[in-house]
């Protein structure tokens, strides 16, 4: 999102963008949409809690769909000669 023409202060900004500009528009898979909004949900989560442990059962989907959309994300940078 380094070159895209917009200046975004806030991460549910950020989100936001990333989702209609990328997930919408169909140039990356909703299931990358999915993983980052729920990603975000429980970081929000460990933001606002006095507490927040999360478990590894918890943890573990996201470090393979961490793989997955850094793969992506490379694909496609790859495919508009940015990579």
């Amino acid at each position: 999102m380094v070159f895209e023409p917009y200046s975004l202060s806030k991460h549910s900004g950020v989100l936001s963008y990333f989702n209609k500009r990328f997930i919408k528009e169909g140039i990356l898979p909703e299931e990358i949409g999915r993983s980052i909004n729920k990603a975000f949900e429980l970081r929000q989560e460990g933001d606002y809690r006095e507490y927040a442990e999360l478990s590894y059962e918890e943890v573990e989907p996201f470090i393979e769909k961490a793989k997955f959309f850094i793969q992506t994300v490379k694909d496609y940078l790859e495919m508009i000669d940015i990579l």
